[in-house]
């Protein structure tokens, strides 16, 4: 039985990918005379700014920053253009979270971003309140496509794994779902990127259609039932 439901934040919540990407290339050029392609960059969605940055040191043989200093001059820069450009919702998603509140489903993000972050972006969504859980990636020692976070979350909220769908727009996020053995809907988010979402049980291009009884049917598929 479906008790639960897990968001992944950047691309589900917010569409945030496309700043993310060019706060990124803005530091890179600035700092490091770097241009950063998207078809490497994109191998990064989903995961956590730490590992990206930790990767893009070594493979770029980057010896005047250091992961962490980089990190913290993209979020300076980051912080500018969110002030500047803002985060864009994803259209029908806070109206989902809602929906799913007022039924009594239990509630999760669980985000490769920092928490100050995802409370940021849900006060600003004005959904807070709609979710009993918050779990970000960067606490944790493992990243996406790992299975770690989900099940922090399924923890958080106190139910079992089975109980549990997850929304998620990313290949990595998709592949942790699967390998937490959490069924997934993938949302097919343009600004994402070319993500291959083919391991979701079902995959969806808006939120304006998708009802709690459309989660509780690819829910209930997924474990053969009726």
């Amino acid at each position: 039985m479906l008790k639960a439901v897990i968001f992944d934040m950047d691309g589900v919540l917010v569409d945030s990918e496309p700043l993310h990407f060019k706060s990124n290339q803005m530091t890179l050029r600035k700092y490091c005379g770097l241009e950063l392609e998207y078809d490497y960059y994109k191998q990064y969605i989903g995961s956590t700014v730490t590992f990206m940055w930790k990767k893009i040191v070594r493979d770029f043989g980057i010896v005047d920053y250091s992961p962490e200093t980089l990190q913290s001059l993209n979020d300076e820069i980051l912080d500018e253009l969110v002030q500047t450009e803002g985060y864009p919702p994803v259209k029908g998603a806070a109206e989902l979270v809602r929906s799913l509140h007022r039924q009594g489903y239990l509630l999760a993000v669980a985000s490769s971003s920092s928490r100050r972050k995802i409370e940021e972006n849900l006060k600003h969504l004005d959904i807070r309140s709609c979710f009993s859980a918050i779990v970000s990636g960067v606490e944790l020692e493992r990243p996406k496509p790992n299975p770690d976070i989900f099940q922090k979350a399924v923890e958080e909220l106190g139910v079992q794994t089975e109980e549990c769908l997850v929304i998620e727009d990313s290949m990595n996020g998709v592949k942790a779902s699967v390998a937490a053995g959490i069924p997934c809907v993938g949302y097919i988010n343009p600004n994402s990127g070319e993500q291959d979402l083919s391991e979701a049980d079902y995959l969806v291009e808006d939120f304006s259609s998708v009802e709690e009884s459309f989660l509780r049917m690819v829910h209930d598929h997924h474990f053969g039932e009726p």
